[in-house]
């Protein structure tokens, strides 16, 4: 079976997605300069939105490796494109770093109650600037590499005439794959430990990290299908090779996380409001309360209830528009989740919509998506060299 397979064209996106990060990075400074609270939060905000989006692709990439996913071979360049913005986030880290004090009540812990106060010496020797720097400098450093070495792996395998040496490829991708999931699970949950936990200084919950790490992979699986459905449409770079049954094993995909999603919720809810201890329960009071809660029940909804019933049907799943409509609607909710993780703590009294927030956004995620589409261009849209991409092609969903 002979497969052909293109070359991703840039078609504009790198200048346009460049110009947006720009327009982004412009209204970011104004907002430094007239509201310096507001903008970091709203960056901090954005950053981790994109980040475990991202993260969430990799571990796919890495998933599939370690697991053998045959079917997911069509769609493994797709995802690499996602996980190359890497490089990029790891320098729009910084703004973080130069935030601390801003965004962190145990860095300034005078100002807190008699409680906190003991509480945050009591993480004096985890929770001080030099230390959280050298975390947060190390976590992208490890994100950034893993991508990397995949990346540069996986197009090495187009220069290959060797077929032996293509399966020597392979297995380096497999074993650093078992590799990065750990390092990455672990760095992705100390993220979630590290930047948004402490936002509320009495807080704690132990099913935090894997929360967002699901969060994350949730939106990852919809940026892809997402994705998948523009470059199969209209002759794009995957049509002919990702057919309705890669569509239909992807929704299954969608739908278990997005009941494991709804699980850790749950979960972690359940646990606070049984131990119904004060310090735990107000994490909860202000996030259900007013329009925060308003907030709170979309996000169940939307990330939860609608998917589920729509990725129950087979049907559904198995049409790319479709599925591409329900993806694109999940990283929608996934920016209204973070946004209620992150924001309550800077505007406890409600929902205080910024323009700060929509400029964090185009900044982090026009940046990004330039950076992807950027890197992208003129590499193979797939695997030609992959032993197992005809099977791929071939796939038939059970």
């Amino acid at each position: 079976m002979v497969i052909r397979a293109t070359r991703w064209r840039d078609a504009g996106t790198t200048r346009n997605a460049t110009i947006v990060g720009v327009v982004g990075f412009v209204l970011c400074v104004v907002g430094v300069i007239t509201e310096p609270r507001q903008a970091f939060a709203s960056y901090l905000f954005a950053y981790v939105t994109v980040l475990t989006i991202v993260l969430g692709a990799l571990i796919q990439v890495m998933t599939s490796h370690v697991t053998g996913a045959r079917w997911f071979t069509v769609l493994r360049r797709l995802t690499l494109v996602v996980s190359a913005s890497l490089p990029a986030l790891a320098v729009m880290l910084l703004p973080i770093l130069v935030s601390v004090h801003t965004l962190y009540p145990w860095a300034h812990p005078w100002t807190l109650s008699p409680e906190a106060q003991k509480l945050a010496m009591h993480r004096e020797r985890w929770f001080n600037v030099p230390f959280f720097v050298v975390r947060a400098v190390i976590y992208v450093i490890v994100f950034a590499a893993c991508g990397e070495m995949l990346r540069r792996w996986a197009t090495q395998e187009d220069d290959m005439a060797n077929a032996a040496s293509v399966v020597a490829t392979l297995q380096r991708q497999r074993r650093l794959s078992a590799l990065g999931l750990v390092l990455v699970g672990l760095g992705l949950t100390f993220v979630a430990f590290d930047w948004l936990m402490p936002l509320d200084p009495l807080w704690y919950s132990t099913v935090y990290g894997v929360y967002v790490f699901a969060g994350g992979f949730v939106a990852a699986l919809g940026l892809l299908a997402f994705v998948a459905y523009i470059s199969v449409r209209g002759g794009g770079a995957l049509s002919g090779t990702v057919t309705a049954d890669h569509f239909g094993a992807l929704g299954k995909l969608m739908l278990t996380f997005v009941i494991f999603w709804a699980y850790i919720a749950f979960s972690q809810f359940l646990i606070i409001w049984i131990g119904d201890i004060p310090a735990d329960s107000s994490w909860y009071v202000i996030r259900a309360a007013g329009s925060w809660g308003t907030l709170g029940i979309v996000v169940v909804i939307g990330q939860f209830a609608i998917p589920f019933i729509l990725l129950l049907s087979r049907a559904l799943k198995r049409r790319p528009a479709v599925l591409g409509a329900i993806g694109a609607w999940l990283v929608i909710m996934h920016i209204l989740d973070v946004y209620w993780l992150v924001l309550p703590a800077f505007h406890p009294a409600g929902v205080h919509a910024s323009w700060l927030d929509v400029a964090a956004l185009l900044m982090v995620g026009g940046f990004a998506t330039a950076a992807a589409a950027w890197r992208a261009r003129g590499h193979l849209s797939l695997p030609v060299r992959d032993p197992y991409l005809g099977e791929s092609v071939r796939y038939v969903e059970p």
